[in-house]
This record gives structure tokens, C-alpha cells and sequence, in this order.
């Protein structure tokens, strides 16, 4: 599921590069970055993070961009959408664990398919360990093709 919500953009200050980005739908939820992609990127991630424990039919309502307040904001700042997609934040949080379900595996199938421990396939699904980088886009890629 996709979340648009409104984020105030305030441009560099002194000494700073970047932009300082403000979601005011989530209470707490703000990061920046170099540039507006980057900014964007880490907006998913900071939704993403403040969004982790709450239900989904629990997150705040996105409010209308015509709405937000910009008279305690810098000169210059101004409000823009950005999309929190649920799907592909938790897939790039646990590439492993989605490949798996979208293949319709569980942690045992998983295990066989890859003749790895179970419990180090169970360590993968549930977030408590993870393998390096390169070796996890091994086994998204074996399990993607095992379908």
C-alpha cells in the first residue's frame, strides 16, 4: 500500500548543504538530505521507521498539501508529496523474508531450497541476523528463481 503525505522542504541554512525535511502528519518524523532525491529516499526510510510498530489501519491520515503551515518554517520552504510505499520498505528491510513469501515459502521451504541451518533461515526471516550484502542478493536471487 502507497501513503502520500505532505512534507515541508526547508531549504540549507548557514553552513548546511542540503534540505531539512518535516513530515507534520507523523509527530517526530523529519530528516534531510544533499538533494531532492535524496531527500525522498530518506523520507521513505523515516516514515518507514516511525510507522514500524503502529497497525497499518492505525497510521495518521495524510492531510491535504493545502493545509500545511508554513508560517514557523525559513523563507523558501515550501510543501511537497512524498510516497511511502509499505511494500517496498519492508522488502528492502528484509529482502530475504519477502522474497520468500512472494515465492509462497516459509522458513523451512526456505531453508531446504538453500541446504542452509534452519535456525539461520528463521535468524534471516525474523530480522535478528542478516548475511552480507552480497551473499542476501545470492539468496533473494535462488529463491526468486525457484519459483
Amino acid at each position: 500500500m502507497k501513503y502520500y503525505y505532505p512534507a515541508i522542504f526547508c531549504p540549507p541554512g548557514n553552513n548546511i548543504k542540503g534540505y531539512e525535511l518535516i513530515i507534520p502528519d507523523i509527530p517526530g518524523c523529519f530528516t534531510c538530505g544533499d538533494d531532492m532525491d535524496e531527500c525522498h529516499w530518506m523520507a521513505q526510510d523515516a516514515i518507514g521507521l516511525m510507522l514500524d510498530d503502529i497497525d497499518e489501519k492505525d497510521y495518521p491520515v495524510p492531510s491535504n498539501v493545502a493545509d500545511v503551515d508554513l508560517s514557523d518554517c525559513p523563507e523558501g520552504s515550501f510543501v511537497s508529496l512524498v510516497c511511502f510505499d509499505k511494500e517496498k520498505y519492508e522488502a528492502d528491510k528484509n529482502p530475504i523474508k519477502t522474497a520468500g513469501k512472494r515465492a509462497g515459502f516459509n522458513i523451512k521451504q526456505t531453508a531446504e531450497l538453500l541446504g542452509a541451518p534452519y535456525r539461520t533461515v528463521q535468524n534471516w526471516f525474523n530480522g535478528t541476523s542478516r548475511p552480507l550484502p552480497w551473499v542476501e542478493r545470492l539468496v533473494v536471487e535462488k529463491i526468486q528463481n525457484a519459483v
